[in-house]
């Protein structure tokens, strides 16, 4: 990341990043959230609080239903102009969002709002910015050894709506973005990307298909382990990792085989919000590194993509974070909790592999489509667009880790 990015927003950017002293560490938590079954009831409040003339990105899925038209009547009925755009997809399109920006700026609007999931949340925090400051949103994004341009006005202020339990892109820093025509991802890291408002309703999670549900949750997962076993962790962190695994543990498959289930959706609502305080405060690691890129490659689910990498790479850290790995060992199987450090640290691997069984999650990056001859690029693009998260990896990664990492996870 070149330096102005860096000052604006800390975070590594290449493999030597020595170990964050844990005794002195910065907080960053800006978005106000409101949390609970009916949050997105007080969407028309917050925004009439905002502006009066809004561009809402909506998921496609919400095109024309019922709380589509709810919600476009409570706002009209406060007073805020609404203005729809529905032309997104997982993986966000860079020239898409400069587009809608190009649209909104036109429409002379003063708010956005996003409903729907992270990659309608990521889009909106690209619209927003791309509105105030102009130019194309891919050159904000961090890339190695290219020219990123940072932002020099804030966006127009933004209300997320997530209506999944994943991302966290509610409460981070971060607006991951995708340009296919350079089969490339890559994220915009700036605090104008924290929303201004989060409204976390568990009630629009229902439903959810499992397969999603299973990939937005172990995506929750990985936001929280990933930091917890990084470079970066500390007290205040710690403690919103922890939660967030245990709920995720508790409660993901709940939410996978009964869809329904409003209690597991509270807990898994609840867990994401606070792996999204640890992502945005700590970053995460070489799943995220390799699973971008491999969306990156293959336009891929997220989830699914990181979690393809997982065991292999906690086999692969297992050296160098032992008392770590055996606390995660117990949050999953509390029998763990009185074996020795190295026995715990050593059953990760299949505990995780049971686990991700048992919501669905059975698949390495072959099976996502990666081929052989694609393994070089994949790293390629993991070292260039997210080296950030590959330093915050506890033990550093060179070239030939994340080979193997990569060999492991086929």
């Amino acid at each position: 990341m070149p330096e102005a990015a860096s000052a604006a927003f800390s975070f590594p950017s290449n493999h030597e990043t020595p170990m964050q002293d844990p005794l002195s560490y910065q907080v960053a938590l800006p978005t106000r959230l409101r949390f609970g079954p009916g949050a997105s009831d007080t969407l028309a409040q917050e925004a009439a609080l905002l502006g009066g003339n809004a561009f809402v990105l909506l998921d496609p899925f919400l095109k024309s239903s019922a709380l589509e038209g709810a919600l476009v009547a409570s706002l009209s009925a406060a007073g805020v102009r609404t203005n729809l755009w529905h032309e997104i997809v997982p993986n966000p399109r860079a020239a898409t969002c400069n587009s809608a920006a190009a649209k909104a700026r036109d429409l002379g609007v003063d708010l956005v709002i996003a409903i729907g999931g992270g990659s309608t949340i990521d889009a909106a925090k690209a619209v927003s910015l791309g509105i105030t400051n102009g130019g194309d949103v891919w050159d904000f994004t961090s890339r190695r050894n290219a020219q990123v341009r940072v932002p020099e006005k804030r966006g127009l202020p933004l209300i997320a709506v997530p209506t999944n339990a994943g991302t966290g892109a509610e409460i981070t820093p971060f607006a991951v973005l995708s340009s296919p025509e350079r089969k490339l991802k890559a994220t915009i890291i700036h605090p104008f990307c924290y929303p201004d408002v989060a409204l976390v309703d568990p009630n629009l999670h229902l439903t959810k298909p499992r397969r999603l549900t299973a990939s937005t949750g172990i995506d929750t997962f990985l936001h929280a382990f990933e930091g917890f076993i990084g470079t970066r962790p500390n007290g205040w962190t710690d403690v919103f990792s922890i939660r967030a695994m245990e709920l995720v543990a508790a409660h993901l498959p709940t939410a996978c085989d009964n869809p329904d289930d409003l209690s597991a959706r509270v807990s898994m609502a609840e867990a994401c919000y606070m792996a999204g305080i640890t992502l945005g405060n700590i970053g995460v690691g070489i799943p995220h590194a390799l699973g971008q890129a491999m969306g990156a490659l293959k336009d891929t689910p997220h989830g699914e993509s990181c979690a393809a990498c997982l065991v292999p790479t906690v086999r692969w850290t297992l050296p160098v974070a032992e008392e770590r790995l055996a606390r995660v060992s117990a949050i999953f199987d509390p029998s763990c909790a009185g074996r020795p450090v190295a026995d715990a640290s050593q059953m990760l691997p299949s505990i995780l592999e049971t686990f991700m069984n048992s919501i669905g999650l059975t698949g390495g990056f072959e099976q996502l489509g990666l081929s052989r001859d694609e393994i070089e690029p994949l790293i390629d693009i993991a070292t260039t667009n997210y080296g950030q998260d590959v330093g915050c990896s506890r033990r550093a990664a060179g070239h030939e880790d994340l080979r193997q990492i990569v060999l492991n996870s086929l």
